[in-house]
């Protein structure tokens, strides 16, 4: 227990056995320890076993009824629930944490409190913005934190009232994955010009965007939306092909643009210090050019003006979001400079390494030359 010599404790513990009686009893009674020092060791052996649980590869996360789970004797239910945060948080295994997930990443978490629990580190301000899916992107702490939260019942995955018409849309996409143009509007290769505009304006009709306009759901109005450009791009497809032209790359180039649009609409947004609205654009840019650079390190940056600025959201989201673009883009000096100046706003020793790091990938990144001017004039090197 660390208050005991060795010989003490295999004295007392073989006073145990012979006595049969608790060891703890025996370490009092010998005047070893005291009753607070019993406690206190009880509630670390307790901690351990209960972090092991947590720890196994082929546990499984679910939901069972709270009459079913019986909290540990003389622990109240807050630490209880601060005990489970912290095992998801430390100790799970992330493959874990994804299958837990997996079954609800199509839902928008629903908070269920407005304070979060100082011992997170995390907030979540984009719980109630973001599908599980696009919450798993931004790296394991905020899928760790969301997890934490649903089993300690601080947010909730409910599935959207419009799961039948959202369930509808997804098959038809799916569907027309699988079709050749021809397939999706329904109409034979040979079919005159009258006939295929009849059946495209048919399907225009029957497939609008509008016609789900009563179904106030982000989810049904994003699945409407694709599926109706995907009968545009068949139709367009379809007169291409009989003008003897290849089919146009269409999709890519109005994605790439749409992708512009939206980044030029997050830089306004930054000027004007809305770090909602900027962290909306930037987070639609990235998901919609996951390989453009500069849309990931836009949308950290925004993190960090955001938690800098309004103190919304944590160092360990930004960390987080850091850790996902140094991966896919360790050639990026500006996500080191960020990570800086986090590190910096933490107090943390380690942030001119950071500055290096950006400089030794681009020696003439003046953020990190100014950040490390300005660190060897306060520490007088």
């Amino acid at each position: 227990m660390g208050y005991i010599t060795e010989g003490e404790n295999e004295e007392s513990l073989a006073r145990s056995r012979l006595e049969r009686r608790k060891q703890g009893v025996i370490l009092l009674e010998m005047d070893k320890v005291t009753p607070k020092m019993i406690t206190e060791a009880l509630r670390r052996q307790f901690e351990k076993r209960f972090f092991d649980i947590f720890s196994w590869e082929t546990g499984t996360v679910r939901r069972v009824a709270k009459t079913s789970i019986e909290k540990p004797p003389d622990i109240t239910k807050n630490e209880f629930h601060r005990l489970v945060r912290k095992g998801i948080m430390n100790y799970v295994p992330f493959s874990t944490v994804i299958s837990a997930l997996s079954p609800h990443a199509d839902t928008v978490p629903k908070r269920l409190t407005e304070s979060v629990p100082a011992d997170m580190g995390i907030d979540m301000d984009s719980f109630d913005r973001l599908r599980v899916s696009e919450m798993l992107l931004l790296g394991q702490d905020p899928a760790r934190a969301l997890l934490a939260f649903y089993c300690t019942g601080l947010a909730s995955f409910e599935e959207s009232k419009h799961k039948a018409i959202i369930d509808h849309l997804r098959t038809m996409l799916r569907k027309i994955k699988d079709q050749n143009p021809f397939q999706t509007l329904g109409v034979d290769e040979s079919i005159s010009e009258g006939g295929l505009k009849r059946a495209y304006i048919k399907l225009v009709k029957q497939n609008h965007p509008d016609t789900y306009a009563y179904a106030d759901d982000p989810e049904v109005r994003r699945l409407a939306n694709d599926v109706f450009t995907e009968i545009q791009n068949a139709y367009t497809t379809v007169l291409r092909l009989r003008e003897g032209k290849p089919p146009e790359e269409k999709k890519e180039i109005d994605q790439a643009l749409q992708a512009e649009i939206l980044y030029s609409q997050g830089l306004e947004a930054m000027k004007e210090k809305d770090y909602s609205k900027t962290l909306d654009r930037f987070r639609l840019c990235v998901t919609m050019m996951p390989d453009e650079r500069v849309f990931m390190e836009a949308y950290v940056k925004a993190l960090f003006l955001r938690w800098q600025n309004t103190g919304k959201g944590s160092s360990i989201e930004i960390k987080a979001a850091i850790r996902e673009g140094t991966r896919k883009f360790p050639s990026s000096d500006t996500l080191h400079v960020i990570l800086g100046w986090v590190l910096k706003k933490e107090g943390s020793k380690k942030a001119p390494d950071a500055f290096r790091r950006a400089l030794q990938i681009n020696p003439q990144n003046t953020d990190a030359q100014r950040e490390l001017r300005l660190y060897t004039i306060r520490s007088g090197k």
